[in-house]
């Protein structure tokens, strides 16, 4: 089926693909090296090659639904998909840029534990994080201190970064990283050029309340920003916030978070018990059980990292194959204020388990070969849209 790219642009958010002829290419190749499953990908037309237009592939019974999904969210939706041991994959306007929220911990934990790796970081080193390090947003570290400096070992706040998105473990982490620069830096090296980290915590809650960048980092401390932020106008605050997902600051495309999980199950740039160790953590993450989890089988597998702060809900993992079908790393991002956040999390739940019945249902997953399946989607009509009743509140940014 042939789908052509549509789609309202929005600020941050890229063009639908725009990669014919590498997918000419890869489906000429794959053709000559593996058989092809039922609904097999239709062959491009010489006219539209001929034209030189924007041409995206889809089996019907995977365009067809996700476009309904999409419908029914009533907002943006990025989806990519990569059945690990093929290269099979799904790209549902893939190669738009959303903000990541918290799914950012992830690239974060690669850099973080490559220093691990290298000795620079010992993951029980005992360290005191004081007062001035704790973060607006979720942070049960911060919470539950009662207000004094806390003793926590770097391998326990590792896993608070990852197991329960905590934001005041996650700037400390971060720092023990070098900064955002040095994490986006080493995605370039690993070849990652869709996924980028820009700010900490600290500063990504200044700018989602309109707080100046003249204040600086080590005033953006909980109790301060929270003082800070009440005293701006409640106007200026939304403003703010409604411009948010128009920051090109700290978004990735799902192809790119895709092509990342894939690297990290394949163990690239990081040590056997590096990898072993970020996997276990996503795989034990408490967050978002009604995401990429909530309509899966009970007891499937799903090492996975959520993100969530204004329009924004997200969730990208690994989720193991029954019957040994293989692993398939899938990125699902969800951009709307007029949906409420129950229908944002059910998306990602209905697009996870699409992905999870169509490559577990082929008689043998290899047999798609590395054929990139893509298609762009469609803006929804305005009279399906309802208003997001969580706007006003403060973001868990989880």
């Amino acid at each position: 089926m042939r789908v052509w790219g549509a789609g309202k642009n929005r600020g941050s958010v890229g063009n639908p693909c725009r990669r014919f002829v590498i997918i000419i290419t890869l489906l000429i190749l794959a053709g000559s090296l593996a058989p092809r499953p039922p609904e097999a990908h239709a062959q491009p037309s010489q006219t539209a090659a001929a034209a030189g237009l924007d041409l995206c592939l889809v089996p019907d019974s995977i365009g067809d639904q996700l476009r309904r999904i999409t419908r029914r969210v009533g907002g943006e939706i990025g989806v990519a998909a990569i059945h690990l041991e093929s290269g099979a994959r799904i790209s549902y306007n893939g190669d738009r840029r959303f903000p990541m929220a918290s799914v950012s911990k992830i690239p974060m934990a690669v850099e973080f534990l490559r220093r691990v790796d290298e000795g620079e970081i010992d993951l029980y080193e005992d360290l005191v994080i004081p007062v001035t390090d704790f973060r607006a947003g979720h942070s049960p570290l911060a919470s539950w201190s009662g207000g004094k400096p806390e003793q926590a070992t770097v391998d326990s706040l590792f896993r608070l970064m990852i197991e329960v998105s905590d934001n005041t473990a996650t700037d400390v982490v971060l720092r023990m990283a070098g900064g955002p620069g040095e994490v986006t830096r080493r995605l370039r090296e690993l070849g990652v050029d869709e996924v980028d980290v820009d700010r900490s915590e600290a500063r990504t809650f200044a700018d989602l309340s309109g707080i100046p960048d003249s204040v600086p980092e080590s005033q953006l401390y909980r109790y301060r920003y929270f003082r800070t932020r009440d005293a701006l106008p409640a106007e200026h605050r939304q403003q703010a916030r409604l411009r948010f997902g128009d920051d090109p600051r700290d978004t990735a495309t799902p192809d790119g978070m895709a092509e990342l999980l894939a690297l990290i199950h394949g163990g690239e740039g990081l040590s056997p018990e590096s990898r072993e160790y970020l996997l276990n953590s996503m795989l034990v993450s408490r967050s978002g059980p009604r995401r990429i989890k909530g309509l899966l089988p009970r007891g499937t597998p799903v090492a996975h990292k959520t993100g969530t702060i204004a329009a924004a809900i997200n969730d990208v993992g690994i989720i193991t194959l029954p019957d040994g079908g293989g692993h398939v790393a899938i990125a699902v991002f969800v951009y709307t204020f007029n949906r409420t956040k129950w229908r944002r999390e059910r998306t990602i739940a209905e697009v996870s388990r699409l992905v999870y019945d169509y490559f577990s249902a082929a008689p043998d997953p290899w047999a798609y070969g590395p054929i990139p399946v893509a298609c762009g989607g469609e803006e929804p009509p305005p009279d399906m849209w309802e208003p997001d009743l969580t706007l006003g509140g403060e973001d868990p940014a989880m």
